[in-house]
């Protein structure tokens, strides 16, 4: 804003091509497979962005990471998320599962960062 930076036109146009860009592979999708669904792209893709997030190491209480440690995370998830499939699991157990393996690592965080901070090393 001090160098004369439109701080609101920037923004505005980061998510307006961010949409367009959605938008357009969406299309491609959709005419790829020669089909289009209102419940693509739905499912898990959240839930494990997050846990391989937190299990490579980035707080969920703020932090940063780094990408080695995001791809351990996400090597691990995957791990996980294919041996669940492997076994033949409905999909709500590897929900559960997947849940249960992000809540794991928040508390292993959570006291680590508690146990940091009684040791003066936060």
């Amino acid at each position: 804003r001090r160098a004369g930076i439109n701080v609101k036109a920037i923004y505005t146009s980061a998510f307006v091509l961010c949409a367009s860009l959605a938008a357009l592979g969406g299309v491609l999708a959709a005419a790829r497979l020669a089909s289009a669904s209102q419940q693509a792209g739905t499912g898990d893709v959240n839930l494990n962005a997050i846990a391989a997030a937190v299990i490579g190491g980035t707080s969920l209480f703020g932090g940063r990471g780094n990408a080695w440690s995001a791809l351990l995370g996400i090597i691990v998830i995957q791990s996980i998320a294919s041996g669940l499939t492997l076994i033949d699991l409905s999909s709500s157990l590897r929900y559960m599962i997947t849940g249960a393996v992000l809540a794991i690592a928040v508390i292993v965080d959570s006291l680590a960062r508690r146990s940091r901070a009684s040791h003066g090393r936060a």
